[in-house]
């Protein structure tokens, strides 16, 4: 038996009820590796402790238990998939959040504009005139490895696109990390989509012959906090902020933990100077 953890052992281990363990035992999905036919004390080994962390990341991903089975590949967890398939679920589970947060901030800019009267419009150190919610920031220069997102339809399909760049870094044996983001272009108003990560500049450097490679200019961005990804509705706000048809916004992940704790996890930048 010394080859065995008892339940109560894995429910310690694990974090995991025993009446977890049993529920999980009924329906199939982790069947105890010996049960004693006398006492009926189940018992499992320690290669199935793999298993029942799977498990309950499928339940903390919301990922039924029921298609567990969908994942299991040679008697073994493809996490991989797994953890893609969650990813996704995650991110439009926040984006329906984001959704719900962006219509009650607006409410609550109303309701604060009819009482008090429209916000004033204060003015830039540039001398441009910013609209209540815009602000500057000073950036330095900034690679970026780029694929167009002119095909994609919803943001349920960002995740693809980022692990795409994972796999075009490697490929290029650069180093991508995060912050990543899109940039939305607007040449005469016509708009093409790019999504990014961010690479180090000597990295850059190396695959410089490279189209996917580009550079975000060092200086003075308008910025703006948002709580969603970036709508017509915003673009056509920045458009009266630059006064422009033909420009960039870079919509990037905020490295800031209070603004996206505040329910801003995004920021929009234009370089002005």
């Amino acid at each position: 038996m010394d080859k065995y953890l008892s339940i109560g052992k894995v429910s310690k281990l694990k974090n995991v009820s025993i009446k977890s363990l049993r529920y999980y035992d009924r329906i199939g999905i982790l069947k105890p590796a010996f049960v004693n036919t006398e006492t009926n004390y189940r018992y499992y080994t320690e290669e199935q402790l793999y298993l029942l962390d799977a498990i309950t990341l499928c339940v903390k991903l919301g990922i039924p238990l029921k298609d567990l089975n969908n994942y299991v590949e040679n008697d073994s967890i493809n996490l991989q998939k797994l953890l893609y398939d969650g990813k996704i679920l995650a991110e439009e589970k926040i984006l329906e959040i984001h959704k719900c947060l962006e219509a009650l901030q607006d409410t609550l800019q109303q309701l604060s504009s009819s009482v008090n009267g429209m916000a004033k419009i204060p003015e830039s150190k540039s001398g441009l005139l910013l609209p209540d919610g815009f602000y500057q920031n000073t950036y330095e220069e900034r690679m970026v490895l780029t694929v167009p997102l002119e095909e994609m339809d919803t943001p349920k399909y960002y995740g693809q696109y980022i692990l795409k760049l994972f796999v075009t870094a490697q490929q290029l044996k650069i180093n991508a990390t995060y912050p990543s983001g899109i940039l939305h272009e607007y040449n005469n108003g016509k708009l093409s989509r790019y999504m990014f990560l961010t690479v180090a500049a000597n990295d850059a450097a190396s695959a410089s012959d490279n189209n996917v490679i580009r550079q975000l200019p060092a200086g003075i961005y308008v910025c703006r906090k948002i709580s969603t990804h970036m709508s017509e509705s915003v673009a056509e706000e920045m458009k009266e902020v630059l006064r422009d048809d033909s420009f960039c916004i870079i919509e990037t992940d905020t490295s800031s933990a209070e603004n996206k704790k505040n329910g801003y996890p995004f920021e929009l930048q234009y370089h002005i100077m």
